[in-house]
């Protein structure tokens, strides 16, 4: 560059490379977060971790590691009571019964939550196992959530520990957990365990609304008004009548129904309990029939449904509860899971719900049935001309307008499907009726930030597409993302679409 030209970088402050020469400037590390943004950080940090943690460590690991790698930290840590509220038991030694008290000390007042999963242990609890299960139990007023996956002989270990070998609870030792809410048993009780259950009898319980239990038995004190959330694991061939046990339940959820691939083909009852403010029920693994057979939820607004068997039968029953009950004019939810049926039972269920504002379906491969197919994503398109009521698809099969009436679901606004793609799925189609659904037509938002939703648009989409786990592609099929771009330029639904091969891999585009 001559002596004439002008440097461009001319009239411009430089930064000095050392920043010592300027005192005012220094670099701002993790150990300047003012304390109450520390421990709000390690709380989201403990809150993510503390699900996988509990397979590995005794109790909440996360935490200890926090406050062993600075002085700072340390002390965060121990000024946040939260922090220590969750205690985890696997084995009840004495290492574990250190941090347990350490725990119960540093959590202050927080509420806490205990998960008792002590294996079978045909030993006797040391003095210092007996000694933490005392105190854990000294502490029950501040219990929110127990868990106790134990089984029948570390029940009677803690029993011993707390009334001694006689195991019989004095009225001078009754507990009242006043802040208790959820209650689990992920191991079958017992019969000899009806002591250690009647502790949490409802008079003891008064604000105890989730419980969490295997299989309903009649020695369980659980048959109070105030459960609201009832999850069992599986359910016995002598299904309690919860609209007497349980007259408020919102929320069932079922494990695992009776029935037997080789059992005969079981009677309908004939008699049925209703239980009129249920909202949500859970079902997977049911069959065949028995259960719906039973039940009247006026009140029912989701439904979820996932790997169920015996069909038709059970597609049937299912149809004649909605119809007996009438909750499929106020089904807002509606999710089917790996299930075997055909597109022609989904096309069913959804005609009997037409203000269905959240649709969930989930393809299985079982018996090569692909439920979503041609005839199903007509039903499932929004029509714009009569003309569309009436279509031939390239499956030859009829799509009338006595079926698609429903128009079924004009509410939809949200849609979840997962599909197992292969290089002749119908991509095509898949696009149309989502577009149909995701466009908005002119006039309808006078601007970009309307917050008017139009009859029948979708407000968000998720697509999850299953590849070939056997030969796996490279890369994400260029079909796969040219269909999702182009909905992209003509939606504004929120669109997110992620690819898996089995398990192994999952990625968004």
């Amino acid at each position: 560059m001559s002596s004439s030209e002008i440097s461009p970088l001319e009239g411009v402050s430089r930064v000095p490379l050392d920043l010592a020469e300027r005192p005012n400037i220094r670099t701002c590390g993790i150990g300047d977060l003012p304390v109450e943004v520390l421990g709000h950080i390690f709380s989201m940090i403990h809150s993510q971790t503390i699900s996988s943690s509990m397979t590995n460590f005794t109790t909440s690991d996360t935490v200890l590691r926090l406050s062993h790698v600075h002085p700072l930290w340390r002390e965060t840590c121990i000024s946040v009571s939260s922090l220590w509220s969750h205690i985890h038991i696997i084995r009840a030694s004495s290492d574990e019964v250190k941090r347990t008290e350490m725990f119960l000390e540093r959590s202050g007042t927080s509420l806490l939550t205990i998960e008792f999963r002590a294996r079978a242990n045909t030993n006797p609890y040391t003095p210092e196992a007996n000694r933490m299960i005392q105190k854990l139990f000294a502490a029950c007023e501040r219990w929110k959530e127990a868990s106790f996956s134990v089984q029948a002989q570390s029940i009677e270990q803690v029993m011993i520990a707390l009334f001694g070998e006689n195991k019989t609870p004095r009225l001078e030792q009754k507990f009242h957990f006043p802040f208790l809410e959820t209650l689990s048993f992920t191991s079958r009780p017992e019969s000899q365990n009806r002591r250690f259950f009647d502790i949490f009898q409802h008079k003891y319980t008064p604000r105890l609304h989730n419980l969490v239990i295997p299989s309903y038995t009649t020695f369980l004190p659980f048959a109070f008004g105030q459960i609201t959330d009832l999850t069992l694991s599986k359910m016995n061939k002598d299904f309690p009548d919860l609209s007497v046990l349980c007259p408020h339940l919102v929320r069932l959820k079922i494990g695992q129904t009776f029935g037997e691939s080789n059992e005969p083909t079981p009677a309908h009852a004939a008699t049925t309990f209703e239980l009129p403010k249920l909202e949500t029920m859970i079902v997977s693994c049911s069959g065949p029939g028995r259960l719906w057979s039973t039940l009247t939820l006026p009140s029912l607004r989701n439904l979820a449904l996932e790997a169920i068997t015996f069909m038709p039968l059970e597609h049937v029953a299912i149809l004649n509860m909605l119809r007996r009950s009438g909750c499929g004019l106020g089904l807002r939810r509606l999710t089917l899971a790996y299930m075997d049926i055909t597109d022609v039972d989904v096309i069913s269920m959804l005609s009997l719900m037409p203000q269905l504002e959240e649709f969930v379906l989930h393809e299985t491969l079982i018996r090569q049935q692909k439920i979503l197919t041609p005839r199903l994503l007509m039903v499932l398109k929004l029509p714009n001309t009569n003309q569309d009521l009436a279509t031939t698809v390239n499956d030859s099969t009829f799509v009338s307008p006595a079926v698609t009436r429903a128009h079924f679901i004009p509410n939809l606004a949200y849609i979840e499907l997962q599909v197992y793609y292969f290089p002749t799925f119908g991509l095509d189609l898949l696009f149309d009726m989502l577009s149909s659904r995701a466009v908005i037509s002119s006039g309808v938002h006078s601007s970009p930030y309307s917050t008017r939703q139009a009859s029948g648009t979708l407000k968000q989409i998720v697509l999850r597409f299953v590849l070939d786990e056997v030969n796996p592609p490279f890369q994400i099929p260029l079909e796969l993302e040219n269909m999702v771009n182009r909905l992209r330029l003509v939606s504004t639904s929120h669109i997110q679409s992620i690819v898996q091969c089995g398990q192994e891999w999952k990625k968004e585009f």
